[in-house]
């Protein structure tokens, strides 16, 4: 599914986004990571609101992984389970969700409670975006805030 470095190099940056990200699990796992704090395999594939199977979630999670999207760690409370963290590529997508969920919100019909969560961090708010970029580096990269569930929705930061 990767390209070489030298196809890579000789692409638009349109189309190799598009070649390594049009995918439509890649956003949806990245959303449950980011903002639903969902970490483990078992946590993302429960409770998955577009119901991803446990052999996609396999597949797309080992291939964000080398996409350096994501990288993973043992738990500490279980030697078989794995956590699933956002690398700083991980994190500089997140912006890019939004922009997804503002124009789907602006010309189609998505979930309503959704919209309603997201709109605050596309309707233009660049500094509550730069504060969640910043918290989601202390619990991915740094480790230093184990978050509340939805979070990034208190108090809007």
């Amino acid at each position: 599914m990767l390209v070489s470095t030298i196809v890579e190099e000789e692409m638009c940056p349109i189309g190799l986004a598009g070649y390594l990200l049009v995918d439509k699990w890649v956003p949806i796992i990245l959303r449950d990571i980011a903002l639903f704090d969902r970490r483990g395999f078992n946590e993302i594939l429960k409770n998955s609101r577009e119901g991803i199977s446990s052999a996609t979630l396999a597949s797309r999670l080992q291939y964000m992984v080398t996409l350096n999207l994501l990288q993973v760690e043992k738990s500490d409370d279980h030697a078989q389970k794995k956590l699933y963290f956002l690398t700083e590529a991980g994190i500089a997508f997140v912006p890019i969700l939004f922009h997804l969920a503002s124009w789907t919100a602006e010309f189609r019909n998505p979930a309503p409670d959704i919209i309603a969560l997201t709109t605050p961090f596309h309707s233009g708010r660049g500094d509550l975006q730069e504060m969640l970029l910043s918290r989601l580096r202390e619990i991915h990269i740094y480790k230093t805030v184990q978050p509340t569930p939805m979070w990034w929705l208190a108090d809007k930061l």
